[in-house]
């Protein structure tokens, strides 16, 4: 209604009487033509009636976009006494991918809304990004991810207890890329010390194994010449020497090895020597 809903009499005659503005009507027909619905999942009957001034919002179809903004679904409809223009939704489709340096599965010449692929790289390259499942959707805005193989990095190369890095590091090495590590004195080296990129991350890492000797033994009635450490690298060498009055039997220094000292030397009794003899 257009004006007051009400006429009065005015001296002999009546104040201007309201008009009923027509509303848009939009067909079902027209709708499931174009691929739209109603937002919200309202049922539609056979027309639409849109009183002037209002509007209603539609949406294309589960697996449409609108023809002219691929980005968007869903639009406004506004009554303004004008016949109401519907614009068209198409379905959403993905033409088959091309990647470098991988493959994908299943192969198909269209693709749509919703469908999933999954990305096979060839050896030395690895998928980016890689969401564990190494697949890539159908969506309105084309394949998400973006299918692509990239050359397999690994990260910085991690430590090794005791260890140290030969090479020069990079902040991110290529597939087949080695380095190797080196153990620091007195740690002998368990596995292979080359390590190579292997599909964005590291071969089996070494171990470095502690092989010192820790401090030699006492013996009795004698002593160790200088100072007593608590580790010794293996072929250190230790010299005893006996107290006066003693004889040393056996080499006077031992060695550290790497399955430890060698056989330490005895002090006997000079005189219980001569007695013996």
């Amino acid at each position: 209604m257009e004006g007051q809903k009400r006429s009065f009499c005015d001296d002999g005659t009546w104040t201007k009487v309201p008009i009923c503005l027509d509303p848009c009507v939009i067909s079902r027909t027209e709708l499931e033509s174009q691929k739209i619905e109603v937002k919200d999942g309202i049922e539609v009957p056979d027309n639409i009636f849109v009183q002037r001034g209002l509007s209603i919002e539609l949406t294309c179809r589960t697996g449409y976009v609108l023809e002219a903004n691929s980005s968007q679904s869903a639009f406004v409809i506004q009554c303004d006494g004008t016949p109401p223009v519907i614009p068209k939704c198409k379905e959403i489709t993905c033409n088959s991918p091309r990647i470098s340096n991988g493959s994908f599965r299943p192969q198909r010449t269209l693709y749509h809304d919703g469908d999933l692929i999954r990305i096979l790289c060839d050896s030395g390259f690895t998928f980016e990004p890689d969401n564990g499942e190494k697949v890539v959707e159908c969506t309105r805005n084309g394949w998400s991810p973006s299918p692509k193989c990239v050359n397999a990095m690994c990260p910085t190369p991690p430590i090794v207890e005791n260890a140290e890095i030969i090479e020069d590091t990079m902040k991110k090495y290529l597939n087949g890329e080695k380095i190797n590590y080196q153990c620091n004195d007195g740690f002998d080296i368990h596995g292979s010390a080359a390590v190579t990129c292997r599909q964005n991350n590291w071969s089996r890492l070494p171990r470095c194994v502690d092989v010192r000797c820790s401090s030699p033994h006492r013996i009795q009635n004698g002593q160790i010449i200088g100072e007593i450490k608590a580790k010794y690298l293996p072929w250190e060498k230790v010299q005893y020497r006996c107290y006066t009055g003693y004889a040393l039997l056996g080499p006077p220094f031992i060695t550290c090895s790497k399955n430890g000292w060698t056989e330490t030397p005895r002090c006997t009794d000079i005189y219980m020597q001569i007695f013996t003899m």
